[in-house]
């Protein structure tokens, strides 16, 4: 073995150890949350549980925002199994464009339908606090109309994709 590998490996683990007094103090200074386990331990810590769950989809009609009580049961049994380990949830809503648009632009028609995936997805927030998932943990992604997705769904999950 050489000096030199051994020596960067010095210089290296001297400069973080250097480095963390300055973290701590930036973390005092700026009054972030300090935070004792990260949404990624949180999901190593947990993956024998974690890697039955599967995603929650729920479909909509084309026209239909609000939740209906069987999808807020649904999304009630799916909670019981995810609430324990504490990861973040990702809620990911996808809606068409609106069917009668003779006055509307393509554009504005995009716009309608990111609206409307929005809503969807802020009742699926709202379902999510009622069952005491802090509004830390939700991710809300609203999706207008793409190819990959024909269909006006909801799909509710842990994994960030």
């Amino acid at each position: 073995m050489t000096q030199m590998p051994l020596s960067n490996l010095a210089v290296t683990s001297a400069l973080w150890l250097s480095l963390l007094p300055a973290i701590s103090m930036a973390q005092d200074i700026s009054n972030l949350p300090v935070t004792t386990t990260s949404e990624q331990a949180q999901i190593f810590l947990n993956a024998g549980n974690l890697t039955t769950i599967e995603p929650l989809f729920i479909t909509f009609h084309p026209q239909q925002i609000t939740m209906e009580e069987e999808n807020l049961k649904k999304i009630k049994k799916w909670l019981a199994q995810v609430k324990k380990s504490e990861v973040p949830i990702h809620v990911y809503s996808h809606a068409t464009a609106p069917m009668s648009r003779m006055d509307m632009t393509d554009k504005s028609a995009q716009h309608m339908a990111i609206r409307k995936a929005f809503n969807r997805a802020l009742g699926a927030k709202n379902a999510l606090e009622n069952e005491g998932v802090s509004e830390k943990m939700i991710a809300l992604h609203a999706i207008g109309p793409t190819q990959d997705y024909e269909a006006d769904q909801l799909r509710i999950t842990i994994r960030q994709n």
